[in-house]
């Protein structure tokens, strides 16, 4: 499946996985064996349901569904039902298959150059793997030199420190002329260069063949003649000797040390163990810097969220209330992603009650200010006695004005008339309204418009219905409706009525949403904001 500007890709780093895949992110991704899924994965490590990809304005956001065998985001294991943010160019793992994720705007990967590999014969023959037993008699007679290095690399305050400190140390621990630590980015033969030290570093390519040899996992090396005739390219550029080993952080390959010489200073048999032993003291240290990062972008999302919820606490009314004639219900519980979801009610000139529930796009802060502004807009507009579609047309060019473009809301406005018994509804984009009346629920039919602050200077439309004594109205955000079940199934709004059959009060209508979206959910941890509200018309005049 593919996309023409996609926003999101997925590209496999082994040319047999499946894959590329490409899509525009308007709706979340499931990734699993499961044949219904947006990107399927067939293979026994890949659980049926095994993780999510979303976004929400311009983060893309992963999620851990419950696999198995675990996700891994640039080698750290993601904690199921954990959120984490995914950034162009990191690694994407479903052990032992490992892709590369692209965003649309991103720049290129790293800072290093990308280099197309072109040996003339890519035949596993060019190429010596080296027996475990042999690496650990090697490394046994340079642990003194190990260890006084071993402080350094695990030393290392970020990645470009690691980079230089492992080339450094790897030419002066070996006869090799040149060294470079090199990252496969697609499963052609491109790879990024992080990072290159040593005479002739720029122009000399690199071995494809022994590239190749060291991704399946091996430290290899081409010392031998009959190696290094079948290796063109490289024997072109004067080379002798050449080794390469994988850098593991956590349970994928994350990139490779390469070295090589042009002269017979270099021992390839000698100095493989030691090679081999430097990655993994850099696969130690990238993992733990890795860590720190992904530490850091969670708290960071963490920090947003946070900052919108702490707005929507304090404009949240209470739980359980009357407003004049209308007795209220409502419960609202942060999801694990964002923090958006608006519910609110202000007092209108002669015997008007104007309800409203809404979804607020954005992030931490601004989405916060913005459920403030249309709190308090919609106060002011409705002392002003403007009527529910004039309120709207103004708090839209308000919102739109002073935004960003992913900075909107979606809103259901209800005013309810306690003297006359009428409501007039404008549904601005939001679509989840239902009216109970002798036990049976209908989906609210409302002209309206798009999301508040979406386009400027469009008229809203405004639908009049007439409420008797005893009515309810319950309002419900995108969460609810929009809630995935283990399958991938929502939630929906016949579930919504389905739970409110029966129900006789406010807080009973409040409550077995609640508890059928919790059951169809398989517990709490929704992904979104869930809010339900219910508003009941006690009398009329």
């Amino acid at each position: 499946m593919s996309d023409a500007n996609p926003r999101f890709e997925l590209v496999p780093l082994d040319p047999e996985l499946a894959g590329p895949f490409a899509f525009d992110g308007e709706k979340p991704l499931r990734i699993g064996r499961d044949p219904e899924s947006e990107i399927v994965l067939p293979y026994p490590s890949v659980s049926r349901r095994h993780a999510q990809i979303r976004f929400e304005d311009d983060r893309c956001l992963l999620l851990d569904v419950g696999s198995r065998h675990g996700t891994y985001l640039n080698g750290q294991q993601i904690e199921t039902g954990t959120v984490v943010q995914v950034g162009h160019g990191d690694r994407l793992a479903f052990p032992p298959h490992d892709y590369r994720v692209q965003l649309a705007g991103g720049e290129d990967v790293g800072d290093g150059a990308i280099v197309e590999l072109d040996d003339a014969s890519s035949d596993d023959g060019q190429v010596e793997q080296i027996s475990n037993r042999e690496l650990n008699q090697l490394a046994a007679r340079r642990l003194e030199l190990l260890m006084d290095r071993a402080g350094a690399i695990s030393e290392a305050r970020d990645q470009e420190e690691l980079v230089e400190c492992v080339l450094e140390i790897l030419l002066d621990g070996t006869g090799f002329a040149r060294a470079a630590i090199l990252r496969p980015i697609d499963e052609d033969d491109r790879i990024e260069v992080v990072g290159v030290l040593g005479r002739a570093s720029d122009d000399r390519p690199f071995s494809r063949t022994l590239i190749a040899g060291a991704r399946t996992g091996k430290t290899v090396r081409l010392s031998s003649e009959q190696d290094l005739s079948q290796a063109v390219s490289i024997v072109a550029g004067g080379v002798q000797s050449a080794i390469c080993t994988p850098v593991r952080s956590g349970a994928v390959i994350d990139c490779l040390l390469y070295l090589d010489a042009t002269d017979s200073s270099a021992d390839a048999a000698d100095d493989a163990a030691y090679c081999a032993a430097i990655a993994r003291l850099h696969g130690l240290a990238l993992g733990n810097l890795q860590r720190k990062e992904l530490e850091r972008r969670q708290e960071s999302l963490e920090q947003e969220i946070q900052a919108a919820r702490s707005v929507q606490e304090r404009i949240m009314p209470a739980p359980d209330g009357e407003v004049g004639n209308v007795r209220y219900s409502m419960h609202a519980r942060p999801g694990r992603v964002v923090a958006g979801d608006l519910f609110g009610f202000t007092n209108v000139p002669n015997g008007r009650i104007a309800f409203f529930l809404g979804d607020v796009a954005g992030k931490g802060a601004a989405a916060g200010m913005l459920m403030a502004v249309i709190q308090a807009s919609l106060a002011a507009y409705f002392n002003a006695n403007e009527v529910p579609s004039a309120a709207i047309d103004r708090l839209n060019d308000f919102i739109e004005s002073r935004t960003a473009a992913n900075e909107f809301s979606t809103l259901f406005l209800a005013e309810i008339d306690t003297t006359t018994g009428r409501l007039r509804t404008v549904d601005a984009g939001h679509g989840y309204a239902l009216l109970i009346r002798g036990g049976e629920s209908t989906v609210i039919e409302s002209d309206g418009g798009p999301p508040v602050g979406a386009v400027r200077g469009i008229p809203f439309g405004m639908t009049e219905h007439e409420l008797k004594a005893g009515d309810r109205i319950v309002l419900y955000s995108d969460g609810v409706a929009e809630e995935p079940d283990a399958t991938g199934e929502q939630f929906g709004v016949e579930r919504t009525q389905t739970a409110l059959r029966g129900s006789v009060t406010v807080a009973e209508d409040v409550e077995r949403v609640m508890n059928a979206l919790r059951e169809f959910a398989g517990g709490e941890a929704y992904s979104d904001d869930v809010t339900v509200a219910s508003l009941e018309i006690t009398a009329i005049g």
